[in-house]
């Protein structure tokens, strides 16, 4: 076992099987474990800046050395790849579709590459450019029920566009004015059980949902700290519960609301120590109900159970 992996999860799991409950927290916040560290060595990271869940339970990270890591649910790394080109700059977001595939948005390189879960390139789709079927700088991927991909990009496109499950271009989703605004830098997506999809507006501290046909149907947010505020939400994850789970980089927490844009609860505060976070690009909600976020410039993840 690495030595950044800190929650002596054996012993743990140990205390649990014997006390009949979950394993204690490592802190009064909920924190159940941490894993990660400075580096480039295998389960290290050089400022993480995604993270998604697959359906088996594999958490796989990108950071920016241009490397995915895929990691069991408890933190232990199995496997790495880096992408193909870096030299422009490096992804800020990926997903796992329902068949196991990885999709990374290849931000700087205006494209989506997608692997197996051992790195194998297996395909690839966009280009450079504003019109059908190209990509501005794109920020996250998402898959729905039926297997459109779905991709969010900014740097002047700024919306979400629609691919058949064989890589075919639909539709251009948020390209028009929501609530007198262009969205501004949608850095991240995900889609609901009741396929709603939904955005971390990120520049417009907001988030707005549209249904798959580019439709709005909600928005909510504003500047600040406050609950129910936001400071550059740069991740959006639907949990189990059909709660939104938002990674506020601003503010260094996360923060839950449900489907109407009610605030639930924050957690987190800046800072370095276990139970807070330092300018976090993501978070990811697992089956079992724990939360997995990047504490990005703490280079490490960590698990919460809140």
């Amino acid at each position: 076992m690495r030595a950044g992996w800190i929650s002596l999860a054996g012993l743990l799991a140990s205390v649990a099987g014997l006390a009949g409950c979950d394993p204690p927290p490592l802190s009064p916040n909920g924190v159940v474990g941490v894993f990660g560290g400075v580096g480039l060595g295998d389960g290290e990271f050089s400022y993480p800046r995604a993270i998604t869940i697959g359906g088996d339970g594999s958490v796989f990270v990108v950071d920016k050395s241009a490397r995915v890591q895929r990691f069991g649910g408890e933190g232990t790394f199995e496997a790495a790849w880096r992408m193909p080109e870096k030299a422009a700059g490096k992804p800020v977001g990926l997903a796992v579709h329902p068949d196991g595939r990885i999709l990374v948005a290849d931000t700087h390189y205006h494209r989506v590459l997608i692997y197996d879960r051992q790195g194998q390139l297996l395909d690839e789709f966009g280009e450079h450019g504003n019109g059908d079927g190209q990509f501005q700088l794109p920020t996250d991927v998402a898959v729905d029920g039926e297997g459109f991909i779905y991709v969010s990009e900014y740097n002047g496109n700024d919306r979400i566009t629609k691919w058949t499950p064989d890589l075919a271009f639909v539709l251009a989703i948020g390209e028009q004015e929501v609530d007198g605004r262009r969205l501004a830098r949608p850095a991240a997506i995900d889609i609901d059980a009741q396929q709603t999809l939904w955005v971390a507006d990120a520049c417009n501290h907001r988030i707005v949902s549209f249904d798959l046909n580019g439709q709005v149907r909600s928005i909510f947010g504003e500047m600040g700290k406050e609950p129910g505020q936001l400071r550059y939400p740069y991740d959006i994850s639907v949990t189990n519960e059909g709660t939104l789970l938002v990674c506020e980089y601003g503010n260094s927490r996360l923060q839950w609301f449900d489907k109407r844009g009610r605030t639930l609860r924050t957690w987190g505060t800046p800072g370095r120590s276990i139970g807070q976070l330092w300018s976090p690009w993501g978070a990811a909600a697992a089956a079992d109900g724990r939360i997995y976020v990047v504490d990005s410039l703490n280079s490490r993840v960590q698990i919460i159970r809140p």
